[in-house]
């Protein structure tokens, strides 16, 4: 990543699209395996215990490093150059991405007064400039972690001239202490389109996703023991495609454990919709509102001409729907009150629609939001830009209520949709586990540890026993 650029080689297949997918994503922690079978490992320290010989700064001061080994080789530790401020740098995570050949750092540090995270990559020479992540500048941060989606989608010019292009999208989750001792889960896609960092990150909270609980259960889950370790415990992972990425996490407020499905729309969509919008404009200011049919007409036409990145069946699909809407002179929400407002009401219908098309289904569209990520103010909208958006689905995937677990070190295994989950925490000689079961849990059963079976055996053995189900 010399020079704060990467080429991410992308791949996808998606909602119909002829794209071809590549391999897929990697999840984050504390350890990383490289493409040539070399490790990465985070290490937490003062400077002079991780740099014996080093002069950088003085001895005290906490930094971090990464500690490279490769086939045969002794470890190389390399220093994270933007934890030599002496600021209180905990709670890394790592990622490597294969094609780039580049390992992601994710750490939470203390700048002045603000808490923040702090997002790198090396790529065995070079350290990126860090992205900096804020949320709350003033809540405490933690559990940093991310999966990785990637994309190419084809930029086609005013002039019909194409162009392959490339999108990477770091996944980033966290939690943040507004309150001590009530962490809320927070989320961030970090773009890259040709490897360079688009700069809009907004910051979602993953409890909002999260309708409240009956009456009766969210008094029943008030008066249970609080399961202080499993507020602690989310966690990020690949989806069931190329596009997707499951957050698993529990939220104190709602006194529930969720997990949100988070799909990453295609770009062809955004720029379809955001075409479609200008040329309604464009021929509706001679048309509307008195040649209602003549301007449908039109417009499915043009849908259908600019649709080329899509299969001839699902872009007639959307032609057909965007016509119904002008010649109804908008939806359901009401008629058109200019020629803007029912291009802006097409464009939403093509969004809207398209997702829905993606290969899943229908959806609740009370449990699903669509986000634009170029909107730094995060909200819930599908209105015009100006240019193409950066679109993303949020949608709640399954909830039910906290489990009762054990003493020990807590961890979530999730299925690649959503639907399921297991609960574990080890102990010193077992891990016990509670799976998720008909909107509740199961009783809580034991794999012993032993010689032959490791907790990292373990662990395989747990995130199969979800993902098989």
């Amino acid at each position: 990543m010399s020079n704060q650029r990467t080429t991410l080689v992308l791949g996808l297949a998606l909602l119909g699209l002829a794209a071809t997918a590549l391999p897929g994503r990697a999840a984050s922690r504390d350890t990383a395996l490289g493409a040539s079978g070399e490790v990465y490992q985070v290490k937490a320290g003062n400077y002079g215990d991780l740099f014996p010989n080093g002069h950088a700064v003085d001895a005290t001061v906490p930094v971090l490093a990464i500690d490279v080994t490769k086939p045969g080789a002794t470890p190389q530790r390399v220093l994270i150059p933007e934890t030599l401020d002496p600021s209180p740098d905990t709670s890394a995570s790592l990622l490597y991405e294969s094609d780039s050949q580049t390992v992601y750092t994710l750490w939470a540090a203390q700048v002045g007064t603000n808490s923040v995270l702090k997002l790198a990559g090396f790529d065995g020479t070079n350290w990126s400039a860090p992205i900096q992540v804020v949320g709350n500048p003033y809540a405490t941060k933690g559990s940093p972690q991310f999966a990785i989606t990637r994309e190419t989608f084809q930029d086609i010019a005013d002039d019909g001239t194409t162009a392959t292009k490339h999108r990477t999208t770091l996944h980033l989750l966290w939690q943040e202490e507004s309150v001590p001792g009530v962490p809320e889960t927070f989320y961030t896609p970090v773009v890259f389109v040709e490897g360079v960092y688009t700069g809009i990150n907004p910051v979602y909270d993953l409890s909002d996703s999260v309708p409240a609980p009956p009456a009766a259960a969210a008094a029943a889950a008030a008066a249970a023991p609080q399961q202080t370790t499993l507020l602690r415990a989310p966690t990020i992972q690949a989806g069931r495609d190329q596009r997707t990425v499951i957050a698993a996490f529990t939220s104190p407020g709602k006194q529930q454990l969720a997990t949100v499905e988070i799909d990453v729309l295609p770009e062809e969509l955004s720029r379809l919709s955001e075409k479609a919008r200008s040329h309604i404009i464009e021929i509706g200011r001679a048309l509307y509102p008195n040649d209602l049919p003549s301007l449908a007409t039109k417009a499915r036409s043009h849908i259908i001409e600019i649709g080329v990145a899509f299969h001839p069946e699902l872009v007639s699909s959307i032609a057909d729907q965007v016509q119904a809407v002008i010649l109804a002179n908008g939806d359901a929400d009401g008629p058109a009150t200019s020629i803007e407002d029912l291009a802006t009401k097409a464009r939403s219908h093509i969004i809207e629609i398209g997702a829905k098309l993606s290969g899943r289904g229908l959806q609740d569209g009370d449990l699903t939001k669509i986000v634009q990520v170029d909107d730094p103010s995060g909200e819930d909208t599908i209105t015009p830009t100006g240019q193409a958006a950066y679109l993303l689905q949020l949608r709640l995937a399954s909830t039910r209520p906290v489990p009762r677990i054990g003493p020990g070190t807590v961890k979530l295994f999730v299925s690649e949709d959503g639907s399921d989950v297991l609960v574990s925490w080890a102990q010193t000689d077992k891990v016990l586990y509670r799976l998720s079961k008909d909107g509740g849990w199961s009783d809580a059963l034991t794999l012993t540890l032993s010689p032959t079976l490791d907790i990292n055996k373990a662990y395989d053995i747990l995130g199969q026993r979800v993902r098989n189900r």
